[in-house]
């Protein structure tokens, strides 16, 4: 069984498994507490239940105990056996843990797909762009002409100082960029800039120069060129971040309709830690 309590006492370590200081897994872990415990009345009070509140089988880990493993999962990407292994619990019993708890981050972060909403003191300009990731061949993926590969898409949106404002729903990496950006009707509380790479052309968004065909640019478009890349570089960082979890660096190997609900709750941890 896991010592969390003597884990956290070893701070290099902790991060380097979870990706989170342990002041800030333990902040996060009281957050989620009452999201857990609210989680745990509901299903111990559903109508179907054969048992009294109380009875049946108590879950071999708790709430602190889950969230390490399954941000050691999503750090890592081992496989559910080396996972079990440490929770001393069997592997089929995993996933059952990670999708009890996998929905409550998501309800603590909070990131939409659509609506952004932005407040007073926030810079008036967001940085679009989309990332695609090496998946099996399932349903719901597309072969990349980019990529080479069967791959899944998501798009972000990213404030000029890196926070994550919208995770759009995953498509098949077979998708343009803009087509996604069309399909997700972005829409924001208050009338921003928008940048976006040469993907988004045909869009409203603000974009670089393109080289014409058997032509230069101008020294003015590259000395523009220039800066724009400097502002829009801030999103490679957070994809770059984002991506220190291995579940979304190495071939997605998950079931394919759980992919939007763990990229956002990474999105969500990397707005958190960075917080």
């Amino acid at each position: 069984m896991i010592n969390l309590q003597k884990l956290l006492q070893k701070p290099m370590i902790f991060q380097r498994l979870t990706g989170l200081h342990p002041e800030k897994f333990t902040t996060l872990l009281e957050q989620l507490t009452p999201l857990w415990e609210e989680a745990e009345i509901k299903r111990l009070s559903r109508p179907n239940r054969k048992h009294a509140i109380g009875a049946g089988n108590k879950h071999k880990l708790d709430l602190g105990q889950t969230l390490f493993l399954l941000l050691l999962y999503y750090r890592t990407y081992a496989n559910h056996v080396f996972i079990g292994m440490l929770g001393s619990i069997d592997n089929s019993n995993v996933g059952r843990y990670f999708g009890k708890i996998e929905p409550l981050l998501a309800k603590k972060f909070r990131i939409p797909k659509k609506k952004i909403e932005l407040s007073e003191d926030e810079i008036f300009e967001l940085i679009i762009d989309a990332t695609e990731q090496e998946t099996e061949r399932r349903k719901g993926t597309g072969y990349s002409g980019k990529k080479k590969h069967q791959t899944i898409k998501t798009q972000i949106a990213v404030t000029t100082k890196g926070v994550i404002k919208s995770v759009s729903q995953s498509v098949k990496g077979s998708i343009h960029d803009k087509k996604l950006y069309d399909q997700t009707k972005m829409h924001t509380t208050r009338n921003i800039k928008k940048r976006g790479d040469l993907g988004y052309i045909g869009t409203s968004m603000l974009l670089p120069f393109k080289k014409p065909k058997n032509g230069e640019l101008t020294e003015k478009q590259k000395l523009f060129n220039r800066q724009f890349s400097k502002l829009r570089i801030i999103v490679e960082h957070v994809f770059a971040h984002m991506k220190k979890f291995r579940i979304l660096s190495y071939r997605f190997r998950n079931p394919i309709g759980r992919y939007n609900l763990i990229i956002k709750n990474i999105a969500g941890l990397r707005n958190f830690i960075a917080a």
